[in-house]
């Protein structure tokens, strides 16, 4: 006997209510993959301003004739992320000094991006 109060959820409505969380959940699913990639970059350039700042007080610290004003790179592991720190200048005075720090991406890539490129002008007179 059909009585009204045993009505359930019919075989459609059931797919359809899938269907709709399925979609939802797939959504949630890339902000997810968003979200880690961007604390993966906002770790790298915390890391990198850092070692840009780092080498920069480093620089500014010798004597303005001093024979080690030479151009160089280096490269740090920093939390387990590796990067690449190179430093140039110019001989001329105020000298123009530009320190630009690359992150070293996976072994399977081995591309450098750039992450930070600071310039400064650091003179013997204020």
């Amino acid at each position: 006997m059909y009585n009204s109060q045993n009505r359930g959820f019919t075989l459609i409505e059931v797919l359809i209510a899938a269907g709709i969380l399925a979609c939802s959940l797939v959504g949630v699913a890339a902000l997810f993959s968003y979200a880690i990639r961007a604390n993966t970059h906002n770790r790298q350039m915390a890391a990198a301003t850092a070692l840009a700042c780092d080498k920069m007080e480093e620089l500014r610290a010798l004597p303005f004739n001093s024979s080690l004003w030479t151009p160089g790179s280096e490269t740090i592991v920093v939390n387990s992320g590796r990067f690449t720190r190179s430093w140039q200048f110019s001989p001329d005075v105020p000298r123009a000094v530009t320190v630009v720090i690359y992150a070293n991406t996976g072994a399977m890539s081995r591309r450098q991006t750039e992450l930070i490129r600071v310039t400064t002008l650091i003179s013997p007179v204020f």
